[in-house]
């Protein structure tokens, strides 16, 4: 019997080839775990937002936190000092500012103030666009001025499937040399932000907002994206089911196109009115 013996090439290379053949199985393991660790990271994180939200709406007699606040007395548009996201109204209730980023998304160059209007293109969980803040005439003041009307929970009529919160295309806003709106969410829109070879819409021609952009959805997991809904819940869904679906739209169309993001295969509702369903 030999002692001492070394391995012989033959041998060297059927290690090498068998470490090869792990690496190959193994590396894709480790990263879809990897990226469940994330994706289960960001809907706890807009989770606890939701709960946050709610919390809010229950201190304000049902009130939901507006999107955005852009508009003073009288519906005169505010300076950028003054304005205000979703993420400034509900933050006296969130402990750590990690909630509002997933860790899936661009990563901002400082931290963030999430008073600081500048900012809100980096807020990865945006917030339904159209739960915003109007005025309305003929709310009897005495200066005559209009009021300011606030979106009520009780008015929404399926909270299990309105959405609150989604994956939002994150990054610089315009005040930072983008065109990022990642504080807030609209289902009409996605793939990135505004500007960028990967930003899609589904109906051409909606209005889009001057203060938050088209606001497009991310799909940052696995092809889907997180959402929280008015009832509390979060749940992962697959960005084709979001996105408006031109097969389900009514055969005469809707009288305001509008209307017709709520005609998706997931069935959320983004709209807290729509005479079209």
């Amino acid at each position: 019997m030999r002692s001492g013996r070394g391995f012989t090439l033959i041998e060297l290379l059927v290690v090498i080839a068998i470490i090869a053949i792990l690496a190959a199985i193994l590396f894709p393991v480790f990263a879809q775990a990897r990226e469940s660790a994330r994706q289960t990271t960001c809907a706890s994180n807009m989770n606890q937002l939701g709960r946050v939200i709610l919390m809010y709406e229950t201190d304000n007699e049902q009130t939901l936190p507006m999107n955005r606040v852009v508009l003073g007395p009288g519906g005169t548009g505010l300076p950028d000092a003054a304005r205000r996201t979703w993420a400034s109204l509900v933050s006296p209730y969130v402990k750590n500012k990690d909630v509002f980023f997933c860790p899936n998304a661009p990563k901002p160059p400082t931290e963030v103030n999430l008073d600081n209007w500048a900012q809100r293109g980096w807020l990865s969980g945006g917030y339904n666009t159209h739960i915003a803040g109007w005025y309305w005439g003929g709310g009897g003041l005495p200066s005559g001025e209009q009021t300011i009307m606030v979106p009520n929970i009780a008015t929404i009529r399926e909270v299990a499937q309105f959405v609150l919160l989604a994956d939002t295309a994150s990054g610089r806003s315009p005040q930072e040399g983008g065109n990022c709106f990642g504080f807030s969410a609209d289902n009409n829109s996605y793939g990135g932000c505004e500007g960028t070879p990967e930003f899609r819409q589904v109906i051409q021609g909606l209005t889009r907002s001057a203060t938050a952009g088209y606001a497009p959805i991310m799909a940052r997991h696995r092809g889907g994206l997180n959402l929280t809904f008015a009832d509390g819940h979060t749940k992962w869904h697959r960005l084709e089911a979001v996105i408006p679906n031109p097969r389900l739209f009514p055969s005469g169309g809707c009288s305001n196109p509008e209307e017709l993001r709520d005609f998706n295969t997931a069935k959320t509702r983004w709209l807290i009115w729509n005479r079209c369903l």
